[in-house]
């Protein structure tokens, strides 16, 4: 009976030892890139819009999600769209077009934040392209602006 006796005391001590130890969480790792796919911009021919989407994938994550815009009131420039989630929350963008300088036209930027992990971790990255990958195309009385550049790339600056 003693041997019960000690074995339960030693049982019980210890499953409260393993409960008052206190729970660490496992370190998520920064992530290094997005992977932007299907990047696509373009206003509407003969009418009054815009649209902006593409897909975005953290690699080694689940997070993979949908980013889009569009509007009815631009004409032929591509708007400035200011910061917005994704599909996934966690996941934010903007984009616009930086000022001109004498003799050229302004680059093209698109922003990309992503938190990650427990808390405020937030991390960002951009993307640039010439003016020249954003053509304005002819459509007869209107002209309209479509982007022409590569629709997958990596922005691997983050930060």
């Amino acid at each position: 009976m003693k041997t019960v006796t000690v074995l339960t005391s030693l049982l019980l001590f210890g499953a409260s030892a393993v409960s008052a130890a206190p729970v660490t969480e496992r370190q998520v790792q920064k992530p290094t890139e997005f992977d932007i796919t299907n990047f696509s911009a373009n206003t509407q021919p003969h009418g009054d819009g815009a649209f902006i989407s593409f897909n975005l994938a953290v690699p080694g994550t689940s997070t993979s999600t949908q980013c889009g815009y569009s509007d009815s009131s631009s004409i032929s420039a591509l708007p400035s769209v200011p910061m917005r989630p994704c599909d996934d929350p966690a996941v934010e963008w903007q984009f616009r077009q930086d000022p001109s300088v004498p003799g050229t036209e302004g680059r093209y930027r698109i922003v990309v934040t992503y938190a990650y992990g427990e808390g405020n971790a937030r991390v960002a990255g951009f993307h640039e392209w010439p003016a020249t990958d954003f053509p304005l195309e002819s459509f007869g009385s209107t002209v309209e602006t479509f982007y022409r550049g590569q629709p997958d790339f990596v922005i691997d600056n983050l930060s």
